[in-house]
C-alpha cells in the first residue's frame, strides 16, 4: 500500500496486486486492522495529506496532485467527507494550534 496510495484508492487495485479478491482483501484488512480495505486505503490517503497540509507550504493543489487526485475540487471533497474540514480549514487549526 505505501507504495501505490499516492496512485489508486481502489481496492481492487491492491487485491490484484496481491492476488486476492476484493472481498478478501477486505475480510484481512478488517481481521488485521479492525477496517474494511477501503477504510483503511481512505485513513492511509488523509494521514499524508495531513502531514502534507500541516507540514509543507505546498498548495491544497498540489498536494492533489502528489495524492493522485485528478482536481483540487475532488480533493477537497474528499478531504472533507472524511474529516469535517476543507483541506486550508485543517491546515489553518493546525498552524494557530502549533504557533501558541
Amino acid at each position: 500500500m505505501e507504495k501505490d496510495f499516492t496512485r489508486t484508492r481502489r481496492v481492487e487495485d491492491y487485491a490484484e496486486a496481491l492476488g486476492y479478491s476484493a472481498r478478501t482483501l477486505s475480510r484481512a484488512t478488517l481481521a488485521a486492522a479492525g477496517l474494511g480495505a477501503k477504510e483503511f486505503i481512505d485513513r492511509r490517503v488523509v494521514l499524508e495529506a495531513k502531514r502534507l497540509l500541516a507540514h509543507s507550504d505546498r498548495t491544497a493543489a498540489r498536494i492533489a496532485g502528489h495524492l493522485g487526485f485528478f482536481s483540487a475540487t475532488h480533493f477537497s471533497k474528499y478531504f472533507h467527507q472524511r474529516t469535517g474540514q476543507t483541506p486550508i480549514a485543517f491546515r489553518d487549526t493546525v498552524r494557530r494550534h502549533a504557533a501558541k
